[in-house]
């Protein structure tokens, strides 16, 4: 982790070219000049820039990895700068690019996994990006905090503990937008002044699931104050989070399932339990996972790996596949195993909960499969990656979040004789650095 150094505010403004948009979208310049007394040539990372622009920028933070500094002022706007359509954008630290021309937007999206996968694999098929639309998000963390006068509600600013109040957003859905703010005077009434808390939403079937982290003190007597006032909104489900992560179900009225009608699948996601973000990402997502099965027309029985509750598996189960599903949380095997059983899939598919970042399948137990699924964190999965080189599996099919641990895993598997034949990218989460991508891997 880096190690910030704040510098004092009457330090020098400085006006730079920007060179180029970084990993994290943020616009990064190289300059030699003078900062606390000491001339070097610096590397500057500075948000809500555009490539070309000449700027006039505040440093605030000194990194192992170059200066970070807030824009003061455009001197040059580059020709591709647009108003950004949020009234939020600039404060709220969810959107980090609505200022770019949207076309150039999504060539930075598909280069920043193009550029690095072609480098180790100067052969295989960059597909056109698939990108989700505005308000499909539903899925949604949030911060709160009682002030005296009112509770505010929103994202933490860019880098920043400041919460910016959210009126509109163009990202999440409408259904968890007007759910902000049935939730504003029920939680002022719960909190005392100076509490902050998280709040996961995720918008499933019937309406709002609801986990609230931070409010574990508090008595059941005004906790049911607060369940009455929401009681008659679009939530379905209550829990609140106590120690050790445990969830406590205070509230609850329908049924907490997530349906794909594209691919007449149902799950059961715990409280606060991971979704794909949007509905089209997840599409996009199980498209190119059937895709790469149907490269072996005799895949049978398919290993799958961080699996969740059983976005992936349940379609595929549908497929008449037989698989052996693996996960850490025991919570979302158990949402995948009562769906499968309620879908009258449940005799094919077996589920195990495994540590596979510290307790990786090993080649041996890999070998009897067909294809394997795996979609890990962002930190990727190496020592998983090693025994799946090594098991000489067909097909591999690998879902990631972060190309950087991406890159590093696929080494593995393209120096022990696969191939990576294409690779698919999405953009599910609008106006961000984020950007996720679905690869093939066939051995030769």
């Amino acid at each position: 982790m880096n190690r910030l150094k704040k510098f004092k505010k009457n330090i020098d403004n400085k006006l730079l070219t920007i060179k180029h948009i970084g990993s994290r979208g943020e616009g990064i310049s190289n300059l030699n000049t003078e900062i606390n007394y000491r001339e070097s040539d610096y590397t500057f990372f500075i948000p809500f820039t555009l490539p070309n622009e000449i700027v006039v920028v505040k440093p605030t933070f000194s990194t192992s990895e170059g200066i970070r500094a807030d824009l003061v002022e455009i001197k040059l706007p580059s020709p591709k700068r647009i108003d950004p359509k949020c009234q939020h954008f600039f404060k709220c630290g969810g959107c980090l690019l609505q200022h770019w021309n949207f076309e150039d937007y999504s060539y930075w999206k598909v280069n920043k996994i193009s550029l690095p996968i072609l480098k180790i694999s100067p052969t295989t098929y960059i597909k056109p990006i698939k990108t989700s639309p505005i308000r499909s998000r539903r899925h949604a963390k949030l911060k709160a905090k009682k002030n005296k006068y009112n509770t505010i509600i929103g994202f933490n600013e860019y880098r920043s503990k400041f919460i910016t109040k959210i009126e509109n957003c163009m990202i999440i859905n409408l259904e968890l937008e007007k759910f902000i703010h049935v939730l504003e005077k029920p939680l002022h009434q719960l909190l005392n002044v100076g509490d902050e808390i998280d709040i996961y939403m995720n918008l499933l079937d019937n309406g709002v699931d609801l986990l609230i982290n931070g409010i574990d003190k508090i008595k059941y007597h005004e906790l049911n104050i607060f369940i009455e006032s929401i009681s008659t909104s679009k939530v379905i489900r209550f829990h609140r989070r106590l120690k050790d992560n445990i969830n406590e179900l205070l509230f609850t009225r329908d049924l907490a399932s997530l349906s794909n009608k594209s691919f007449s699948s149902i799950t059961f996601p715990p409280p606060g339990g991971f979704l794909q973000a949007t509905l089209e990402g997840e599409n996009a997502i199980l498209d190119s996972v059937m895709q790469g099965l149907n490269e072996n027309k005799k895949t049978k029985l398919i290993c799958e790996l961080f699996c969740g509750s059983g976005t992936i598996t349940l379609p595929l189960l549908k497929k008449n596949y037989q698989i052996h599903a693996f996960e850490l949380d025991n919570e979302s095997l158990k949402t995948l195993d009562i769906a499968s059983r309620k879908e009258g899939l449940g005799n094919r598919v077996v589920t195990s909960v495994r540590d596979l970042k510290n307790f990786p399948l090993t080649s041996h137990e890999l070998t009897k499969y067909d294809a394997i699924v795996v979609d890990p964190p962002r930190s990727g999965a190496n020592l998983q990656f090693l025994n799946i080189a090594s098991s000489h599996v067909p097909i591999i099919i690998s879902i990631s979040c972060n190309v950087n641990t991406f890159v590093r895993d696929s080494k593995t598997l393209i120096e022990s004789n696969y191939e990576l034949k294409w690779v698919q990218p999405i953009d599910q989460f609008l106006f961000s650095a984020h950007v996720e991508l679905v690869a093939l891997f066939q051995l030769k």
